[in-house]
C-alpha cells in the first residue's frame, strides 16, 4: 500500500477518536451554573471543615468562642425557656438539699456542661468543650468555650471564670459526680485558687433518677428529652461515648466537621436542661394535701387519676415517686396525701405493692395501725411470697384487737407462705419465729375460754 494512502488512513482514524472525545456542546449558561454549583460546594464543604464561631485573643493566647442567643419565648420540647424563671427556688432547694438555692434567684443561674477526652475522669482528662447558658435580660445565652488545642487551656478556663464570677450558682446533668470535680480539678493543675463545687448546685440527675427509674429503659438526658419531652435531635447530634475519640482525631487532623456535632451536642444538654429543671421543679412542687383524696368510687374503680400543675400532667406513677421522696425527707404528711393519690389510680403491680407498703409504714410509724389494717389486707390479697404483711394483721389483731381468732387464722397463712419457700436457713428461722407466735396465740386463746 502506498505510503500517502497509509498515512491519509491514520489521519482519518485520529479525527474520528478525537470526534469521539469532544462532548456534545453546552450552553455557555448552564456551563456557568455547573461551575458555579461546584465551587459552592468546595466552599461548603471548606466552611464544615473549619469551627463555628470565633477566635478570641487574649493575653494568655487564643481559644475558640461560641455564642447564641435565644428569645425568652423559645421552646425547645414542650416549654418556652422563661417558664423556668416562674418556677419556686424552694424546690430546688429541696430537691438538692442545699438551703441556700432557696434564697437563689434562678435567673442568676448557670447552666454548665462539659464534653471531655475521657469520662473516667482524673488529672488526664481535660475538659476540651465547656457550654455555659445564663439567662441575660431579655435572652438565654449560650457560650461554649473550645480549645483547639491543650495548650490554651489556661486562656479558656480563665475566660471560663470570668463569664461565670457573677454567677450564685451552678444546674448541672451529673455535675456533682463529673463536670464540677473536673473543671476544679484542671483549675488546679493550671494554678487557679477557684473551688466551683462550693457554690449552690441542682444536679438534675439526681431528681431525674428518682421521679422515672424503674419507668425508662434510661435516665440519660437524651433519653428523657424524647420519651418525657418527645424532643428527637437532629441528625447532626453525636453520641457521648464516641466523643473522646472524635476530639483526639480533630487534634491530628484539623478536620472540624465532627467538631460541629459535638458542639451541637453540647448545645442542645445546655437548652435540655432549662427545660428539664421547670419539669421537675412543677412535678416536685405539686401540692399534695388530704383534701386531695380521691373518691371512694374512683378507688373501687382504680380510675387514672392525675393533676394539672403548669405544663406537667402528673400520673399514678408520678404521683407515687413523689410520695416517696416526701417520705424519705420527713414530710409525713404529703407523703401521705401523694400515696393516697397514687393508690387511687392504675399502677403497675410492683408499684402498687410498693405504695401500700410505704403506706402502711407509715401508718404504722405514727401509731395508726387500724388505717394500716385494710392496705396489709390489700397486700396479702395479692402476694404469694412474703409474709409481712400476714404478720403484721397477726400482730394488729393479737396486740390492738385483742382478737386471737383471727391473729391465729393470718399467722397459719404466713405459715403458708414461707412453706413454699426454698429449703434453707432463711425458711428455718421463719417458720420457727410463726411456730412460736402460733403457740403462744393457741395460748392466749385457751387462757381466755
Amino acid at each position: 500500500m502506498p505510503s500517502s494512502s497509509l498515512r491519509s488512513r491514520l489521519q482519518r482514524l485520529r479525527l474520528q477518536k478525537f470526534k469521539k472525545q469532544v462532548p456534545p456542546s453546552v450552553p455557555a449558561q448552564v456551563l456557568a451554573e455547573r461551575v458555579e454549583q461546584k465551587r459552592a460546594g468546595q466552599r461548603e464543604a471548606e466552611a464544615h471543615s473549619q469551627l463555628p464561631g470565633q477566635e478570641i485573643v487574649t493575653a494568655l493566647g487564643p481559644y475558640q468562642l461560641i455564642e447564641n442567643r435565644y428569645a425568652l419565648d423559645f421552646v425547645h420540647g414542650p416549654l418556652p425557656l422563661a417558664n423556668l424563671l416562674t418556677r419556686d427556688p424552694a424546690t430546688a432547694a429541696l430537691l438538692a438539699r442545699d438551703d441556700a438555692l432557696a434564697q437563689t434567684n434562678l435567673q442568676s443561674l448557670a447552666f454548665l456542661d462539659t464534653e471531655t477526652t475521657g469520662l473516667a475522669g482524673g488529672a488526664g482528662t481535660l475538659a476540651f468543650l465547656v457550654g455555659v447558658g445564663v439567662f441575660e435580660n431579655d435572652a438565654y445565652v449560650t457560650r461554649q468555650y473550645f480549645l483547639r488545642e491543650p495548650g490554651q487551656e489556661e486562656a479558656m478556663l480563665t475566660a471560663l471564670l470570668a463569664d461565670l464570677a457573677p454567677r450564685s450558682g451552678w444546674v448541672t446533668f451529673n455535675g456533682k459526680a463529673f463536670d464540677l470535680p473536673l473543671l476544679d480539678t484542671r483549675l488546679v493543675m493550671n494554678r487557679m485558687r477557684v473551688k466551683l463545687a462550693q457554690r449552690p448546685h441542682l444536679d438534675l440527675l439526681m431528681p431525674a433518677r428518682r421521679l422515672y427509674r424503674g419507668r425508662l429503659e434510661s435516665c440519660s438526658l437524651g433519653h428523657l428529652e424524647q420519651h418525657v419531652f418527645h424532643f428527637i435531635r437532629e441528625q447532626d447530634d453525636v453520641p457521648g461515648a464516641l466523643i473522646p475519640g472524635l476530639y483526639l482525631d480533630y487534634l491530628r487532623t484539623g478536620d472540624a466537621r465532627d467538631m460541629r456535632r459535638v458542639i451541637y451536642h453540647n448545645a442542645m444538654d445546655i437548652l435540655s436542661m432549662v427545660t428539664l429543671a421547670a419539669h421537675l421543679l412543677d412535678v416536685f412542687a405539686t401540692p399534695v394535701t388530704q383534701s386531695a383524696v380521691i373518691s371512694p368510687q374512683s378507688q373501687a374503680g382504680h380510675q387514672p387519676v392525675s393533676a394539672r400543675l403548669g405544663t406537667v400532667d402528673l400520673g399514678s406513677a408520678d404521683f407515687l415517686r413523689l410520695a416517696k421522696w416526701h417520705h424519705d425527707n420527713g414530710r409525713p404528711a404529703e407523703a401521705e396525701a401523694a400515696y393516697t393519690q397514687a393508690l387511687a389510680g392504675h399502677l403497675a403491680l410492683a408499684d402498687r405493692r410498693e405504695g401500700l407498703t410505704r403506706l402502711a409504714a407509715l401508718l404504722k410509724a405514727q401509731g395508726r395501725r387500724a388505717e394500716a389494717a385494710p392496705l396489709w389486707e390489700q397486700l396479702a390479697a395479692f402476694t404469694v411470697n412474703d409474709p409481712v404483711p400476714f404478720v403484721e394483721l397477726a400482730k394488729h389483731y393479737e396486740w390492738h384487737v385483742l382478737d386471737y381468732t383471727r391473729a391465729i387464722e393470718w399467722t397459719q397463712r404466713a405459715q403458708k407462705v414461707v412453706a413454699a419457700w426454698p429449703r434453707g436457713w432463711r425458711r428455718d428461722e421463719a417458720a420457727q419465729a410463726l411456730k412460736h407466735r402460733l403457740e403462744r396465740l393457741k395460748f392466749k386463746q385457751r387462757s381466755t375460754t
